[in-house]
């Protein structure tokens, strides 16, 4: 049985933030950063030195990859979890380029900031089932190329506006339904539910069921299921991965579980993805380590698994799970340590 079953980075992040009755204690964190999340002694030197933590695992066979991060910040954990909301909304224009988040129910000015990428657009006109550059699916490639006028010279605005269109129909159905809704993408010659893929995910990570069942059941059974302390965020964004400008839609999850108050967790469950991602889900868990007397610390703990394009097998497929993982790694290294020296900068270390 692979790490990735075995879920040793989901049992360190959902352990820190639902199995401990009180506020951990140092010896409490060494122990489930090592034993459980497999992070050396060495590296447990660095994060208590407040240096960021990273390590990967990946699975050809099952297109996943696996990362799991951490580092201590000198801020309180309500600073700390209201400037991660700012790292997922902020558009700085290179990396975020647009970003918009949805009513509920979702209204069409929602996504009215929305361009594809002019390479999509270049892509989509060519498209076919089975064979397309763009993640798209069920009957959204077919009106595509039917109400798109291709010989008009507006045709990238028909297409941006019917893209518009069809992400509010498909936040608005998955708000009502939940999983039933999701896509699935037939871009490719096998179509990929990402129902499935979402339900594999779960599965690859069982103890999200034993450590955080609260939360596993509200992101599996949305919108019937109900979550006491959580807070929920749909929202779009165009942003570069890999190089490239992928649009996606992700439903996020602000919990503060009322049987443990000294922490705060945001799942984060992506709903689509118009390139590479066939599935994702990231949970960050942020923990009060203040000592009494001191100034206000957290324990950020990140973990994000992961299913795609880059990540399967065939040929190059060891060079391309290379890339994915490095790109994964460093993601979550950038934003931790963007993390830290945002809030450890603003002057007041304890501050809420």
């Amino acid at each position: 049985m692979s790490v990735l079953r075995r879920a040793i980075p989901f049992i360190a992040t959902l352990a820190l933030a639902s199995a401990l009755d009180a506020q951990p204690s140092s010896t409490e964190l060494t122990h489930y950063l090592k034993d459980l999340a497999g992070f050396s002694a060495s590296d447990v030197a660095s994060f208590d030195g407040g240096q960021v933590i990273t390590r990967t695992t990946t699975s050809g066979d099952e297109g996943e990859i696996a990362v799991i991060g951490a580092i201590r910040i000198r801020a309180s954990k309500e600073r700390t979890a209201d400037y991660f909301k700012l790292l997922v909304t902020y558009v700085d224009g290179q990396v975020k380029q647009q970003f918009g988040e949805f009513h509920r129910p979702p209204q069409p000015q929602d996504t009215a900031g929305l361009t594809l990428p002019d390479e999509d657009v270049k892509n989509l006109r060519d498209c076919k089932p089975g064979s397309c550059d763009v993640k798209i699916g069920g009957a959204g490639m077919a009106e595509m190329q039917s109400a798109v006028n291709w010989n008009a010279p507006d045709a990238t605005n028909q297409l941006n506006a019917l893209a518009r269109r069809r992400l509010v129909e498909y936040v608005t159905a998955y708000m009502s339904r939940g999983n039933a809704a999701l896509v699935t993408y037939n871009d490719k010659s096998a179509p990929v539910s990402m129902k499935d893929q979402w339900a594999g995910l779960l599965r690859n990570s069982p103890n999200i069921m034993a450590y955080a069942p609260a939360l596993a059941k509200y992101l599996d059974g949305y919108p019937a299921a109900t979550l006491a302390g959580g807070t929920d965020l749909i929202y779009w964004a165009k942003e570069v991965y890999a190089g490239n400008p992928v649009v996606h839609a992700d439903h996020m999850v602000r919990w503060q579980n009322p049987q443990a108050p000294d922490r705060i967790t945001i799942a984060q469950k992506q709903i689509y993805a118009s390139h590479y991602y066939n599935g994702s889900l990231a949970i960050t868990t942020i923990l009060d380590t203040t000592t009494p007397g001191a100034a206000a610390s957290s324990a950020v703990i990140y973990f994000n698994r992961s299913r795609g394009d880059l990540l399967k097998g065939g040929f190059g497929g060891g060079v391309k799970r290379k890339v994915a993982e490095g790109q994964a790694k460093k993601a979550a290294e950038d934003t931790l340590s963007a993390m830290k020296s945002a809030l450890e900068k603003a002057g007041v270390p304890g501050g809420s």
